[in-house]
């Protein structure tokens, strides 16, 4: 060791020479130096953290680029793929391009009512119906309601498919519901072929409407005259959206009926001896607005002449009878009529449906009896192309059993000719 001594800067102590650090006062007495790092290491440092960044963000890129996409919304969608941004829209309106996200409907307490969701799909940049050419790009489209399970009246739904009565859109659930219904939810739900999902929502709410029952104890309803006056005093008394029933007695109008102002339903009855409510001249139903006006348990019997129900409004018939007319049912305009359950016999025709436009209510005319008619059915025209249902009915010594003078479809193979 080398006799050369130093201090300590910090507490004076002498310290060897080559001491860098003081046992008294136990601190370091040579200064740190700070080593540069070559700038060639740092360059190469930036360059791996940058390679690193890019990296994560090309990943990033590709697992969103690859990873299905999920679109969820109530009324509309806005989706885009290669071919170009799409708007995919549900409405119960015939509207292309308006959306209806949510819809309240006003029903009878026991009534049962059906109506048509519809999906919409427009090219966003050129407003053209996409519908046909996007549809070819899904793989799976369904339908469901959401509701709660303690529902009085369980809303239903059918799953989509393409319908005539509303050629632009691409595809329509028909939703059946009664006035006991608790709010819902519809939801159309797309799988896409790429792997997306789409899906499509509704809320549904029902809303209670009154109903007015009149009975003979309670008004004059006896005669054809005391009929018409009570209906025209319901129609300037009772607003829509209201339904009316009116409960006849057993008797035989000797005169017509002009129901015009409001839908009114007309329920008959019969008699210890079984004699049925018979009107024996035309019942008119030309309402402008309101719901259908339904007739249950009614015979029209003519003289071989006039028509015995003509309907230029909404109008459904079931269980009635039709003897003797030139025409027994007449729907005509731009409307649609049911019966259903009904007998007509000895008429010039008995069912004569000549509406035009495009509108339906319900495809079934099931369960009718035509017998001795020169013709049972003429079909002169028809506002849809939904095939007509005629399950259960029976054609016996027609002379013509159905004219279908429009080529309507129809659905034949379970009724009855003889």
């Amino acid at each position: 060791m080398s006799g050369k001594q130093s201090v300590c800067p910090h507490c004076g102590a002498c310290l060897p020479a080559e001491a860098s650090f003081c046992p008294h006062c136990a601190r370091m007495i040579r200064a740190r130096q700070t080593v540069d790092i070559p700038s060639h290491l740092w360059r190469k440092a930036l360059k791996w953290v940058a390679g690193a960044v890019i990296l994560t963000a090309l990943g990033v890129g590709l697992y969103l680029g690859f990873t299905p996409s999920t679109y969820d919304a109530y009324g509309e969608v806005t989706y885009t793929d290669a071919d170009g941004t799409y708007q995919l829209l549900l409405t119960f309106q015939n509207e292309r391009f308006t959306p209806q996200p949510e819809i309240t409907e006003q029903a009878e307490l026991d009534g049962e009512y059906r109506m048509p969701s519809r999906l919409f799909i427009n090219h966003v940049g050129t407003g053209a119906n996409a519908g046909m050419m996007f549809m070819q790009k899904v793989d799976t489209v369904c339908a469901e309601i959401c509701q709660p399970e303690e529902s009085a009246s369980p809303m239903v739904c059918s799953q989509p498919e393409y319908r005539d009565f509303s050629p632009e859109a691409a595809r329509v659930s028909l939703v059946d519901y009664t006035g006991r219904s608790d709010p819902a939810e519809l939801v159309w739900t797309l799988k896409m072929e790429n792997g997306d999902t789409i899906r499509l929502r509704q809320k549904i709410r029902v809303e209670q409407i009154k109903t007015y029952d009149y009975y003979p104890e309670d008004c004059a309803m006896g005669t054809a005259e005391d009929l018409q006056t009570l209906v025209d005093r319901i129609t300037q008394e009772v607003p829509l959206p209201a339904v009316v029933n009116l409960h006849l007695p057993a008797v035989t109008y000797a005169g017509g009926l002009t129901i015009k102002g409001r839908p009114v339903n007309l329920y008959g009855s019969a008699d210890a001896e079984g004699n049925r409510t018979t009107f024996t001249d035309t019942v008119r139903v030309a309402p402008q607005d309101g719901p259908i006006s339904y007739f249950y348990d009614l015979n029209f019997t003519g003289d071989g002449a006039g028509v015995g129900v003509s309907a230029s409004a909404r109008f459904w018939a079931e269980d009635c009878t039709f003897t003797n007319w030139k025409t027994g049912v007449l729907g005509y305009g731009d409307v649609w009529v049911n019966v259903i359950g009904c007998q007509f016999a000895d008429n010039g025709t008995g069912f004569h449906f000549n509406s035009s436009g495009i509108y339906v209510t319900h495809t079934m005319f099931n369960d009718n009896i035509f017998l001795d008619n020169d013709t049972a059915v003429l079909l002169e025209a028809v506002p849809s192309d939904e095939p007509l249902n005629f399950q259960g009915c029976r054609f016996t010594g027609n002379g013509v059993d159905i004219d279908n003078r429009c080529g309507q479809p129809m659905e034949i193979s379970q009724a009855i000719f003889e």
